[in-house]
């Protein structure tokens, strides 16, 4: 009986460390979604009347952003993520911790590099190391690893052509860039 009880906690201690890490797993796939749109202008001004872009757009195909999942049972008002990349860079990341919910307040960005921000994740292997507090002292503390793999090229199957009254627009096809992708599922 003993045996069984001890064998039921030791179980119970590895699968908490287990379910460490994001909520949608820790292998990642990232793939380069490409594909062509047309715009057309009203003109005014003198700008082009139209323009063809190619579109492209790296995408994490099981979400750019996620939850942190801590081990069970721990108190926190905190967590800090800090990610050591192959080419030997580091990013950390803080986040409010909730602990009844067991996970992060809200999600993280692993993915999507924009002006303000930087992604947690890099291509390839990623050794994470996280710290869960409350009111400033550790209460838990380990790693996990999360593995981003290249899932290659996906190329629409489809052109989009798009109508604007912003001469700028056939200049730059940004905007209509994401809008092409979000209504094709990133051609996927």
């Amino acid at each position: 009986m003993k045996f069984v009880l001890v064998l039921s906690i030791l179980l119970g201690a590895f699968s908490s460390q287990a379910e460490v890490g994001f909520k949608n797993g820790n292998e990642r796939t990232a793939v380069l979604s490409q594909g062509n749109i047309y715009v057309h202008c009203h003109a005014s001004g003198g700008g082009p009347s139209s323009g063809a872009f190619r579109c492209s757009e790296e995408i994490l195909l099981s979400g750019e952003y996620d939850y942190f999942v801590g081990p069970a049972g721990v108190a926190g008002d905190e967590v800090v993520l800090t990610a050591r990349h192959e080419d030997g860079s580091q990013r950390t990341k803080t986040v409010d911790y909730d602990t009844n919910k067991g996970k992060s307040k809200k999600q993280i960005n692993l993915w999507i590099a924009t002006l303000l921000q930087r992604p947690l994740l890099n291509p390839g292997k990623n050794n994470l190391t996280f710290k869960i507090t409350k009111n400033g002292k550790t209460t838990a503390s380990g790693e996990f690893i999360a593995n981003v793999k290249d899932g290659g090229r996906k190329v629409c199957s489809r052109s989009a052509t798009y109508w604007s009254n912003n001469s700028n627009d056939c200049q730059n096809g940004g905007s209509f860039c994401q809008r092409y992708f979000r209504e094709n599922n990133y051609c996927l």
